[in-house]
């Protein structure tokens, strides 16, 4: 499904409405885009503030410039900046320069280009060897190595696939040690990444730490380490998620209220099969921190974060409310999907589940 498409039918069959000729009914989706008002943005295009800042750094990938993303990564990092969606400006930096190499395909169909994508970050690692370039290359080389797994369960991996997998993950060791920096922050981060893979709980849990006390407000790295400590992965229990999300609420409450909470749990609608009930989850604590962080960062992705959630925890009563006084901005990104095409479904049966019940109380 495309929204292009959707928005585009729309236009033309309401445009159409003074003509004589009879017009189609709109669509589900067509209707809803014009009831509500809705429109589309991409996640990296929603703060227009720094639009600048991102079309250097999606220039610097075209060039292969890793030199000046990272000279503007240290900059951001120095700087403390908090941008207008909760996240560090570094984090930005980092997610605008790498987006093509990260970004989804549009389908099932899409298929990743062809070629070497890791030659650009082996190219910068070799000219340029240092903590900061062993730590993106090993990022590179370990998200490479996840795509040649894939998402089936691990009794479903061909033996292929598992070995190019291994072979991965081992040269981004094998890069990372080439030149340890326990205080460089991007060798700390990756360093804490490649320990979700050794299967221990508590050498996983210290990583997480040693990384987290460089950074308290990178809520990146604490959604990361939520997913992984649920029971489904290294977590003991439900009982390692709850303590963590109110632990984090109560470290980052000067600047984000209850929104490290809200934003932790929201990590739980990013698995498969994983219901409110098999979690510790308050969803009040839920709503008053995603209040908490629309009034300090009122950020589109903030608000379909918080749409997400609430279809996740089943509150389509608090999902129309927000539909019908402040939800206008769609952003696919947020939402649970391994295509942009399954997001955007996602997305539009979640917002018809809260018009049917907007529907339901204007006849009622």
């Amino acid at each position: 499904m495309s929204f292009r498409s959707i928005l585009a039918a729309a236009r033309k069959r309401l445009s159409g409405r003074g003509n004589s000729a009879p017009q189609e009914p709109l669509s589900l989706e067509e209707q809803l885009v014009h009831d509500y008002d809705l429109c589309l943005f991409e996640l990296h295009d929603e703060l227009p503030e720094l639009n600048g800042q991102r079309d250097a750094m999606r220039a610097a990938w075209r060039d292969g410039d890793f030199e000046t993303f990272h000279r503007a990564f240290e900059a951001a990092r120095a700087s403390g900046v908090i941008a207008s969606n909760g996240k560090p400006l570094y984090a930005l930096v980092k997610d605008w320069f790498l987006e093509p190499f990260m970004a989804l395909p549009d389908d099932e169909e899409s298929a990743r280009p062809s070629g070497d994508e890791l030659a650009p970050f082996r190219e910068f690692f070799h000219r340029s060897p240092s903590a900061f370039s062993a730590a993106t290359y090993a990022d590179a080389l370990r998200a490479m190595a996840f795509v040649r797994r894939g998402t089936a369960w691990a009794r479903d991996v061909q033996g292929d696939q598992w070995q190019g997998y291994e072979a991965l993950l081992g040269e981004a060791d094998t890069v990372l040690d080439s030149h340890p920096d326990p205080a460089d922050f991007s060798w700390r981060m990756s360093d804490y990444s490649r320990s979700a893979n050794t299967g221990d709980f508590d050498t996983f849990k210290a990583h997480f730490e040693r990384a987290w006390l460089m950074d308290r407000y990178n809520i990146d790295l604490c959604r990361s380490h939520a997913r992984m400590i649920m029971p489904r992965w290294l977590g003991r229990d439900e009982h390692d998620l709850e303590n963590f999300a109110r632990r984090a609420a109560d470290l980052t409450r000067d600047r984000f209220g209850l929104g490290f909470y809200a934003l932790i749990q929201q990590a739980n609608t990013e698995v498969g099969d994983h219901e409110l009930a098999d979690t510790l989850c308050d969803p009040d604590l839920v709503k008053q921190g995603f209040e908490d962080l629309l009034a300090r960062f009122p950020a589109p992705s903030v608000m379909n974060l918080y749409a997400d959630t609430l279809e996740w925890m089943g509150d389509t009563e608090a999902l129309a409310d927000l539909l019908e006084s402040r939800f206008r901005v769609m952003v696919p990104q947020i939402w649970y999907g391994e295509t942009r095409s399954d997001k955007i479904s996602y997305l539009f049966a979640t917002l018809l589940e809260a018009a049917e019940v907007l529907e339901a109380r204007r006849a009622a």
